[in-house]
């Protein structure tokens, strides 16, 4: 099939990609991190599974369900703390084994395609490059702080630059606020289950649920 063919048989013509959990596999780093932080404060402990149960943004709210104490500390002080323990954790990190294949696959098509993420800037940028993959987005968008903050004027900074049809954007990421952020933009949302929240919770949503990005690839062959 010729380029032109196949870039005219896409439904969608840019895809907003999350990093944290959707490209990068990293929910184990990130729990480990706040089971350790929850330690050092002896507010209990947290496993992977329990995690993924109740990861939500702004993230400064998992921090009150936990019981972190914000009179004596700041918030941002704990924010470094997570991010310190999460880079100690990068032995456990890398891309998802099917995201690179997608990332062709969808480049191979004419999709553009941008990131959105809730990371800081900085950090989101040297983990992109570091793994190889920079050349495959058009744009890269991240927070100018550690907060772990909602990302949806990101999105929406970038809808306004693009121009674009919202039907014709497709949101991927692996949390309800992805799927939020989607909402407020107006495109269409798919969500993985191998990322930072349970797929019980991603189902609640109603949005289309895929057990990998492999998965997507395929139903994206279908639509097509």
């Amino acid at each position: 099939m010729m380029m032109k063919e196949m870039e005219t048989a896409m439904k969608y013509q840019h895809v907003i990609w999350d990093w944290n959990g959707t490209l990068l596999d990293d929910s184990l780093a990130s729990a480990q991190a706040l089971d350790r932080m929850m330690r050092n404060r002896n507010l209990g402990s947290v496993t992977l599974e329990e995690y993924r149960n109740r990861i939500t943004y702004p993230v400064i709210q998992l921090y009150y369900e936990a019981g972190f104490d914000f009179v004596n500390e700041s918030y941002e002080d704990m924010c470094e703390e997570y991010i310190r323990y999460y880079k100690e954790n990068a032995a456990t990190v890398a891309l998802h084994e099917d995201a690179v294949g997608l990332l062709s696959w969808l480049r191979d098509r004419g999709v553009r395609q941008h990131i959105v993420s809730a990371s800081e800037y900085g950090i989101l940028v040297a983990q992109i490059a570091h793994y190889g993959i920079r050349d495959y987005f058009d744009t890269i968008s991240g927070q100018k702080n550690n907060r772990g903050d909602s990302k949806e004027h990101l999105a929406r900074e970038l809808m306004a630059s693009l121009c674009a049809d919202p039907d014709k954007v497709l949101v991927i990421g692996d949390t309800i606020h992805d799927f939020e952020v989607a909402n407020h933009i107006g495109a269409h949302c798919f969500l993985v289950t191998n990322g930072h929240c349970s797929e019980a919770r991603l189902l609640a949503t109603g949005a289309p649920v895929f057990p990998s990005l492999d998965a997507i690839r395929q139903a994206l062959e279908q639509e097509a």
